[in-house]
């Protein structure tokens, strides 16, 4: 009998291993808090950045040339993607939920108990002297550039039932972390 739940043990594993190297859904608690965001990152968020600003427009000129009505910034989105991205920074993670299981959604109903509509979200890092030295303007391009030719990224920048977003941005050193929150009704 030992010998049999070691082996539902292992299966159960092997499985859950292999559903995130295939790209599976990312594993996370049964029950995430929306009390708070994380206390550090909430306090280095960031609220605004002018490569945010530089990226939403270049986010906006994508959308133009598929035909889509630009996204209007928003400020819950904004402080979510700014924890995020400083959460990301600070707790040296990669990823859309943080090391408590809290993803967008989670964030977002933090931020607003009420929120109930679509949300999507894009996360980047770059790092590297030739990305920290880049304008804001180029940067924006490149990581926008980026987004686009990845189809899950590029899905979310071109879905007209999103109307509105927030970036957060991270930086230390070399390394520039971005966010992008999307919402919907």
């Amino acid at each position: 009998m030992q010998r049999l739940a070691t082996t539902a043990t292992v299966l159960v594993t092997c499985a859950l291993l292999a559903a995130c190297a295939s790209g599976g859904s990312s594993m996370k608690p049964q029950e995430v808090s929306t009390a708070s965001l994380p206390a550090e990152a909430s306090a280095a968020a960031q609220s605004e950045t002018p490569l945010g600003r530089a990226i939403l427009k270049a986010v906006n000129d994508f959308r133009a040339t598929k035909g889509v009505d630009a996204l209007a910034s928003d400020a819950i989105l904004q402080r979510a993607a700014s924890v995020h991205a400083a959460d990301m920074q600070l707790r040296g993670f990669f990823g859309h939920h943080n090391p408590d299981g809290q993803g967008p959604r989670e964030r977002l109903l933090t931020l607003d108990p009420d929120f109930n509509g679509r949300v999507s979200e894009n996360i980047q890092v770059v790092e590297g002297q030739s990305y920290a030295s880049m304008s804001d303007q180029a940067l924006a391009e490149t990581l926008v550039d980026k987004w686009a030719k990845s189809p899950s990224h590029r899905k979310n920048m071109q879905a007209a039932e999103m109307t509105k977003s927030g970036i957060g941005i991270a930086r230390s050193g070399n390394r520039i972390i971005a966010v992008q929150v999307f919402s919907g009704p």
